[in-house]
Parts: structure tokens; sequence; C-alpha cells
């Protein structure tokens, strides 16, 4: 996650594996938010904790930074249907982002809203298609996205191909898998989140 902080600001970079990418992703936010910079998220999976900001806030100690402080630097959007996450991304967020000078957005499943079969799939690819035109405007504006997934089956063999379409137009793609090992002191088996 550092990659994603470091320079140049302007970046499209991709997350996805298994439940904990959006722990992670929710630990980056906050670390930037630690630093006072602001952060536009886009939730379209419902998966946003405001808990674990004010937990993160309560570790370090900083009587600066508060979870009040952290929470009022965080603006919160939530996306139910595929329509309202391309709404939000290309109506709303731009506009958004320019007028609140925000570096950083962080957007949650943004395929688990395109997946749903009850919207047509050339609906779909044309919504996605457009949300990827208003992702590289952002990127020439100098704002970092960050897409948090976590890895689902669509149900329909069609919408398979949508996460290979929005990873070809990301800088960079992370997939965070969760590997098992066994420590020589630890009879049990437990679960480490690895970047790859």
């Amino acid at each position: 996650m550092r990659l994603f902080a470091a320079a140049p600001p302007g970046k499209l970079y991709c997350l996805h594996g298994g439940r904990d990418v959006f722990r992670l992703s929710l630990n980056a936010a906050s670390h930037a938010l630690l630093g006072g910079v602001p952060i536009a998220l886009v939730d379209g999976t419902n998966r946003f904790d405001l808990y674990a900001i004010a937990a993160f806030a309560r570790q370090t100690g900083n009587r600066l930074a508060t979870p009040e402080d952290l929470l009022g630097r965080i603006f919160i959007s939530r996306a139910f249907t595929c329509y309202q996450m391309e709404a939000v991304i290309t109506d709303r967020l731009p506009a958004f982002v320019a007028c609140r000078h925000i570096p950083v957005v962080v957007i949650f499943g943004l395929l688990d809203t395109f997946y749903d079969e009850q919207a047509p799939l050339f609906e779909v690819k044309a919504g996605l298609r457009r949300i990827m035109v208003s992702l590289q405007q952002l990127k020439r504006n100098n704002v970092a996205v960050l897409l948090a997934m976590q890895d689902t089956m669509p149900a329909s063999p069609e919408r398979k191909g949508l996460f290979a379409g929005l990873a070809a137009g990301m800088d960079r793609v992370f997939n965070l898998t969760e590997q098992l090992e066994r420590r020589k002191d630890e009879p049990q088996r437990r679960g480490a989140a690895e970047v790859e």
C-alpha cells in the first residue's frame, strides 16, 4: 500500500482477493487520513467500517488525530445498483473531488453491483466503459484511485470477463491471497494475508 501513497499522485490501483481487501484498504485510508489527507469513498458492497477508522485513531495515541478528526476527513457515498455506481463515479465524484480538493478516492466493490443479473449485459458493459473514462480523467487530474474488490464469481459466464476488462485499465493490480502457514510452536493452521 506504500506504492499507492507514493508519487506521482494520479494513479489507478486495484486490490482484489479475499475479505481482507476491505480491511487493508481501510488501513491505508486511515494512514492517509492521519496525515491530513481527505478521502472520498464510494461503497458498492456495504463494507465501510467507521469503527475500524475510529479504533485506528485511538491506537495512534495522537491527541491531534481523534476518531472525529479522521472521520471528518472521509466522505462516503453508497451505491446499491450498477446504475447508482455509474452515476456516483461519472457524475458526482469528479465535481466533488475537484470542489473539495480531494486527492484520494477509494471504491469498494465496484463490480459487485455490475454482477447483478437484473441489469442487461450491454448496459453493464457500456456503464463500465463510461466509468473507466471517468477514472482515467480523475487520474489526469492527479487523483489517486484505489479499487478494493473481493473476488466473487458472477452467476453468468458472460460477466466473468468484466474484471479482466477493468483490470486492463489499471496502472497496477494487486491480488491479496491467503496462505496457510504452520509455525513450529502452533499446532493449528492460521491464515496470513499477503499482497502479491
